[in-house]
C-alpha cells in the first residue's frame, strides 16, 4: 500500500462512524419498507461495531489488492454470519451490500475532492475498479454461501421431521411403541422401515409395538414395507406386535397375501402393553 492509499485508508477510518450510521439507516429502511422480509431484528449497538470492523478490514485488504479472489470467501462468510445473526434474508443482504458499495464509492470521491493534489482521475478509477471487482465477487460468494447454509438448514429440518415421523417411545428398557399417525406414502413407509430398525437396535429393544390405529388407509406397497420391518426385526431378535389394525388395512394385507399368523395382533394398544408388561 503506497502513501496515497494509506492516506485514503486513514480518511476512510475517520468516516467509519458516518458509514455505519448510513448503512444501518438503510437496513432499517429495507425492513420498514418491506423491500425484503420484515422479520429482521436489528441490534444497532452490536451491528454498528460489526459493520465498522468489517468495513475497515474490507477497505484495507480488498480494495487495494488486485489479486483478492482468494480472500473473498472469508469476507463472504463473515458478512453472512453478521446478517444471519441479525436475521436478514438473502435479498436484504444483497440489497444492503449494493448500498454499501455506493457509500464506499462516495467516500472515495469525497477523498479525491479534498485531497485532489494527491490523487488523479486514473488512480480513482483504478481504486473503483478494484472495489467493484471485490464487491462483485463478494455478492456472488454471499449468495452461494447463504444458499449452502439454507440447504444445510433444510437438510437438518428434514432429518428432524424424519425422526418425528418415526417416533419410537420406550416404555421400559426393552419395550418400545411405534405409534404411526396419518397417511403413509411410499417414502415415509421406507423411512419407517429404516428408522424403525435403527432405533430399535439403538434402544436395545426386545419388543416393539407398532400401533396403526392412527393410520386411515394403507396401500399394498406401504403394507409390504411395514411387513418387511417386522421380518427384519424378527431376524434381529426383536418381537413385533401390531395393534389398531383397521378393517380396510386388514383387507389390504389379506389381498397382498401377507401372513400375520406369526405376528401378535391386538385391537388396542393398551391390550398389547398389558400383555408384555
Amino acid at each position: 500500500m503506497n502513501k496515497v492509499e494509506q492516506r485514503y485508508v486513514d480518511f476512510f477510518e475517520e468516516h467509519l462512524e458516518e458509514i455505519s450510521e448510513k448503512w444501518i439507516t438503510r437496513l432499517h429502511k429495507l425492513v420498514n419498507e418491506h423491500e425484503a422480509t420484515d422479520t429482521a431484528v436489528i441490534d444497532d449497538s452490536k451491528l454498528k461495531k460489526e459493520i465498522e470492523a468489517f468495513c475497515s478490514d474490507f477497505v484495507r485488504q480488498m480494495i487495494f489488492l488486485e489479486s483478492n479472489q482468494r480472500d473473498v470467501m472469508q469476507w463472504a462468510s463473515r458478512i453472512v454470519e453478521i446478517f444471519e445473526h441479525h436475521t436478514f434474508s438473502l435479498q436484504q443482504s444483497v440489497a444492503s451490500l449494493t448500498y454499501l458499495r455506493q457509500i464506499l464509492w462516495d467516500i472515495m470521491v469525497e477523498f479525491s475532492r479534498e485531497k485532489s493534489e494527491n490523487i488523479d482521475a486514473a488512480q480513482l478509477a483504478e481504486w473503483g475498479s478494484y472495489m467493484n471487482k471485490s464487491f462483485d465477487l463478494l455478492l456472488h460468494k454471499v449468495t452461494v454461501y447463504t444458499n449452502q447454509l439454507n440447504e444445510e438448514k433444510m437438510k437438518a429440518q428434514e432429518t428432524r421431521i424424519s425422526e418425528l415421523s418415526v417416533p419410537i417411545i420406550p416404555l421400559s428398557k426393552s419395550v418400545g411403541v411405534l405409534p404411526l399417525i396419518g397417511t403413509i406414502d411410499t417414502y415415509r413407509a421406507s423411512l419407517i422401515q429404516r428408522r424403525g430398525v435403527e432405533k430399535s437396535a439403538e434402544l436395545k429393544l426386545s419388543h416393539l409395538v407398532v400401533d396403526l390405529s392412527g393410520v386411515p388407509i394403507m396401500d399394498t406397497m406401504v403394507a409390504n414395507e411395514i411387513f418387511q420391518l417386522m421380518k427384519i426385526l424378527e431376524l434381529s431378535g426383536i418381537e413385533t406386535i401390531v395393534t389398531g389394525i383397521r378393517p380396510e388395512i386388514a383387507q389390504t394385507t389379506v389381498n397382498l397375501g401377507i401372513d400375520f399368523d406369526k405376528v401378535k395382533t391386538f385391537a388396542h394398544l393398551h391390550q398389547a402393553i398389558h400383555e408384555i408388561l
